[in-house]
């Protein structure tokens, strides 16, 4: 993959801070957008790696990253959609307009608006591939990720839309859908962990053995990491998947709800 371009969205941490130490140990030149000012600076120590700052919940994300891409690597064979957020949810009737404005704006129209500014650039590559970051959630919603399931079962949605028109140009579009991985976004204080200690009534880690074992059913028994998803991203953008589009790779650790 030496000698490649690729943009990853959400770059600062978890999945998209995985994906592009993966793909610059490829030799691949990556472009890292990233909200958080510090992560690109840190970013952009990297070697092989360009960090930009960047709102991925805003209309002019998309225009913004197809230029930096096109003056800092003259063009792009890999798209990572992956930037997301996952607000852990009471119930339903917590979740008002607003939140569900935020949710989809984040985590699908930043891939509509990254997708529809990168397709001339991809359209100029032998080998463009597109990986949108996904959930098994998109699959087995729960209530207390409600609004972050719908978003993401709309990314399964767009995903088979793209690879089928985009297909016939040479562009692979693809997704991964993680089951539970543990990432900076489950331990921050009020995150997914806190939220499933005060579900379950456990303590925090009693509480995540439970989540994982006993209602996702692992067989593995364990949270993935950033690591696992970001080695399936890299498979899926590699010349080892060349006729494999518009499919789906689940990083869920044996979930007994998905198998088969």
């Amino acid at each position: 993959m030496a000698g490649r371009r690729a943009v990853v969205t959400g770059s600062g941490a978890g999945i998209g801070r995985a994906v592009v130490e993966a793909l610059a140990s490829e030799g691949v030149q990556v472009l890292a957008a990233e909200l958080d000012v510090a992560a690109c600076a840190e970013l952009d120590e990297l070697p092989g790696v360009h960090a930009t700052q960047v709102d991925l919940g805003q209309p002019g994300c998309g225009d913004l990253i197809a230029e930096r891409a096109a003056a800092l690597l003259g063009g792009i064979d890999i798209l990572v959609n992956n930037v997301g957020i996952a607000p852990a949810r009471r119930s339903f009737l917590d979740v008002d307009d607003d939140s569900w404005r935020r949710t989809f704006d984040i985590n699908l129209m930043s891939v509509v608006r990254t997708v529809r500014a990168a397709v001339p650039l991809l359209r100029a590559s032998a080998r463009a591939s597109i990986v949108n970051v996904a959930s098994t959630s998109g699959r087995y919603p729960e209530p207390m990720l409600v609004d972050y399931a719908a978003s993401k079962a709309a990314v399964l949605s767009l995903t088979g839309a793209l690879a089928t028109e985009y297909g016939p140009e040479g562009i692979r579009v693809n997704a991964v859908a993680p089951g539970p991985t543990r990432t900076p976004l489950w331990d921050k204080p009020g995150g997914f962990v806190d939220a499933l200690a005060e579900r379950h009534r456990l303590p925090r880690e009693d509480a995540v053995t439970h989540h994982v074992r006993d209602v996702r059913q692992m067989a593995l028994g364990k949270p993935g990491t950033a690591h696992d998803v970001a080695d399936a991203i890299v498979f899926l953008a590699s010349d080892r998947t060349s006729h494999i589009t518009g499919t789906v790779l689940a990083v869920h650790g044996g979930m007994a709800t998905h198998l088969m």
